[in-house]
């Protein structure tokens, strides 16, 4: 969960979590009372340290096996002994040492508790624990049933949170941070099936073993988020190299891209499609770094000579956007973001629905700020003229649609300019 916004309804939301939890929590220890304090000992400290490794998701939050581990020591031991070493997970030093809000403490624990509390009220009420045979059809199908219960309330609950946090649609939030998991989960589940099998077997020794495959593939997913973040900020570096080129298109690359989010928001793209167009749009520039400072950085108007090196940036951006796996499906929108409505765009002259939405997308929001930034030939636009200007080229230029949106969050957010 983020920290952006602490309004009144995600505090009320937070605090409601947390005591719902919380009560929870009690009627487990009260209602039964079988609690393994070896059980609870190994399992909590496995939680513990599952929960202080876990893995940044896509946009928000973490992702770990702290969950399976909770829901392993309740096939073996029970609710009480489940929920409390649940508890063991919530203490996560490493918010503690980035000194995170107190409020996401109180979530991070009310939505744990409550996850595996109704996962283990659940499970108790259907498992049946008189069956010998440890792979019953039903009792197996119970322990899907009671752990996707777990993980539907887990990954909603937080959705919601960083839905309200961050003012975005609920359910485009889930599907993008979430939906993905849904396979991964059925992996788990077989996991934390083999793990109390072993352990009802051959007794804790076999936990080591048999949790290992469990903190690979976090420790696999944590790596390739990592790598990925680690490319973007690489090439986000060259990003800023351009713009140190030419001071007069400094922070070119960061608007267009606000600008390409907003406009994405507005036409209620799912987060994969806004996440990959914010990337798509820091880059649309990065063909520039081939051409020469004596161009870039020209005081007057371009020759012919001079627009022909400028026309190739699109191609070369594609070349080397194409090349990075997770944009390489949607790089064709810097290949097109000087392409036009018309048809009288570069470098292939397509036109209308030939061009691909992103790059509409960009081509609208590079041209609004190219017309409110000063440069060596120009003055900047105005709001009201920048307005004009869309709609003198809407249905030309650019889509009609896209830049009536774009108007729309220009006069949104500068009223008193328009």
């Amino acid at each position: 969960m983020v920290e952006k916004n602490s309004s009144p309804v995600l505090k009320i939301y937070i605090y409601f979590i947390f005591i719902t939890g919380l009560s929870i929590f009690v009627y487990i220890l009260l209602k039964y009372r079988d609690i393994s304090l070896i059980g609870m000992a190994l399992f909590g400290a496995l939680a513990f340290m599952a929960d202080n490794l876990s893995s940044p998701l896509p946009r928000t939050g973490s992702v770990a096996v702290n969950f399976e581990i909770s829901f392993a020591s309740l096939i073996l031991f029970g609710p009480s002994t489940a929920i409390l070493v649940t508890a063991f997970s919530i203490f996560n030093i490493k918010e503690f040492v980035k000194k995170v809000p107190h409020y996401k403490h109180l979530f991070n624990a009310g939505q744990y508790l409550i996850s595996i509390g109704a996962a283990s009220i659940v499970f108790e009420n259907t498992y049946n624990r008189a069956v010998l045979n440890f792979f019953n059809p039903a009792n197996i199908g119970f322990i899907f049933l009671a752990a996707y219960i777990g993980f539907f309330l887990n990954t909603l609950l937080t959705a919601e949170a960083i839905s309200i946090s961050e003012n975005k649609n609920f359910i485009n939030m889930w599907i993008y941070n979430y939906a993905w998991l849904i396979p991964f989960k059925l992996f788990l589940i077989v996991m934390t099936i083999a793990v109390t099998f072993l352990y009802k077997l051959y007794g804790l020794f076999t936990i080591i073993f048999t949790l290992l495959p469990l903190i690979i593939a976090q420790y696999a997913y944590m790596l390739r988020v990592k790598e990925r973040k680690t490319l973007l900020n690489s090439i986000k570096q060259i990003v800023k190299i351009i713009d140190a080129k030419d001071p007069y298109t400094a922070g070119h690359s960061v608007r267009v891209a606000e600008y390409a989010e907003k406009i994405a928001r507005k036409l209620r793209l799912n987060e994969f499609d806004v996440d990959i167009l914010i990337n798509i749009a820091n880059l649309h520039d990065i063909g520039k770094v081939q051409i020469d400072l004596s161009i870039l950085n020209k005081p007057g108007k371009y020759d012919d000579a001079d627009w022909m090196e400028m026309k190739k940036h699109p191609e070369v951006g594609y070349e080397i956007v194409k090349e990075i796996v997770f944009l390489k499906n949607s790089a064709n929108a810097i290949l097109y973001h000087h392409e036009k409505i018309d048809g009288s765009g570069y470098p292939s002259g397509i036109e209308g629905d030939k061009i691909p939405l992103f790059a509409k997308i960009l081509t609208v929001a590079d041209a609004y700020d190219a017309m409110t930034s000063n440069r060596p030939y120009k003055t900047a636009l105005t709001q009201k003229k920048a307005i004009k200007e869309l709609e003198r080229c809407s249905g030309k230029d650019f889509d009609k649609k896209i830049s009536k949106i774009m108007i729309d969050i220009i006069k949104e957010e500068n009223p008193s300019e328009c």
